[in-house]
């Protein structure tokens, strides 16, 4: 019964595109109307010794965009969004939502220069909050200036709920060399205010070698007054050529608190990490890699000697092993973190076969040891995959990974057919 309970679900979904398509179709006929978009169906299957059931969770994801969608040719329409069944004898998480609404809007750009969207939507030029409601832009040849506002989805579920708002501005400046944006957010919750923030990144090429990327997030802390660097992001790319690439890079993390939606403090303390790594490609088909991060934990609670952390990483891929168009990769990773050590050896061999199908086998081998919880645990890990192009618009994937460690043993099977239009 479940299961003809679950067939009418995702039948009622499938039904609900194809009166999209319907509609679609005419506004074709009447308007010229434009539309691409892609259907996929995917399952999940997990077999854990630990736990006292398995899980089988089935999703049907849908994409819709339509252009021209009047015959001025200046309204378009875009939706996504997903639905999740449970197959298994239980829910990994019975609080969760399985209906979900990514995106569902209007876009209007009858007037030059201007830009107009309302409904369900990331703010164009600044993916960092979603909201039910407009978005409003003011744009010349390389400056442009927008705001938004409205309700936010609830963060628990997705679902439309007038307790959280949201309203914001921002500029934004693109040039072929340069992107840069800046923002500053306001959210609310039950009219009070629950997050301040200011949002700001950058991408320069000074040269066409050179790559600068930054970013950061400011918070206003509304308990005393002064502001908080939530989040930063530095890094630099030097490739002199397609051979070889040069990188270094540090970022910083750290939570950040809800004054009103939330009924606890939380733990303030910040994560940040120096890293540099590099690429060095020869004879048209080896490359030689590696990456090094030098991390620190700043929380109270810990001690001095717990709160750094090396990761060392080199690797070495071939892109035509044996001259069979085999894609070869293997790497070996030594962390030393946090009081624990762990050494991760990984191996791939990648294939296509008249450019339909690719087949793919991994497997690695973990070693740790926990100095806390005087543990040692040794992990394999082995998957093989397949991506199938069935034709110009179906797809079909599926994979199979198997886990073993010292206490515990999954079997996870994940398969995918998709539909684009």
């Amino acid at each position: 019964m479940a299961h003809i309970k679950v067939m009418r679900k995702t039948s009622a979904v499938l039904y609900s595109v194809l009166f999209l398509l319907t509609l679609l179709n005419t506004a074709h006929k009447v308007f010229g109307a434009e539309y691409h978009g892609l259907v996929s169906l995917e399952d999940y299957y997990t077999d854990d010794s630990s736990s006292a059931y398995d899980f089988n969770l089935l999703s049907t994801r849908i994409r819709l965009d339509a252009n021209k969608f009047n015959k001025a040719g200046s309204l378009s329409f875009h939706f996504e969004g997903r639905e999740r069944n449970n197959l298994g004898s239980k829910d990994y998480n019975r609080h969760s939502n399985n209906e979900r609404i990514d995106t569902l809007n209007l876009e209007y750009t009858g007037v030059e220069g201007y830009y107009f969207a309302a409904g369900r939507l990331w703010p164009k030029e600044l993916y960092v909050e979603r909201v039910d409601g407009v978005n409003l832009i003011l744009q010349g040849e390389k400056l442009g200036i927008g705001i938004f506002g409205g309700t936010k989805p609830d963060p628990y579920t997705g679902k439309l709920n007038s307790d959280f708002t949201t309203v914001g501005g921002y500029i934004f400046y693109r040039k072929e060399e340069l992107f840069a944006n800046l923002a500053y957010i306001y959210s609310g919750y039950k009219g009070r205010t629950d997050r301040e923030y200011i949002y700001g990144q950058s991408s320069f090429f000074p040269l066409k070698q050179i790559r600068l990327y930054g970013s950061l997030t400011v918070d206003i802390n509304q308990f005393e007054e002064k502001s908080d660097l939530t989040n930063v992001m530095v890094e630099l790319s030097y490739r002199p050529d397609y051979r070889k690439g040069l990188t270094f890079g540090y970022n910083q993390f750290r939570a950040y608190q809800l004054y009103r939606s939330m009924d606890f403090e939380i733990e303030t303390s910040r994560q940040q990490s120096y890293y540099v790594q590099g690429d060095y490609r020869f004879r048209e088909r080896y490359t030689l890699y590696g990456r090094y991060d030098l991390q620190s934990l700043h929380y109270n609670a810990l001690e001095k000697k717990l709160r750094s952390s090396s990761t060392y990483q080199i690797g070495f891929r071939n892109d035509n092993l044996l001259n069979q168009h085999i894609s070869m990769d293997m790497s070996a990773t030594l962390a030393d973190s946090y009081s624990s050590n762990s050494n991760t050896y990984n191996v791939q061999f990648s294939r296509f076969f008249d450019d339909v199908f690719q087949v793919t086998l991994h497997s690695s081998y973990i070693t740790g040891a926990y100095d806390i919880a005087d543990y040692t645990d040794n992990i394999t890990t082995y998957d093989v995959s397949g991506y199938w192009t069935l034709s110009r618009r179906w797809t079909l994937s599926l994979s199979y990974e198997g886990r073993q460690a010292k206490d515990y043993y999954t079997n996870t099977i994940l398969s995918r057919i998709s539909w684009s239009f």
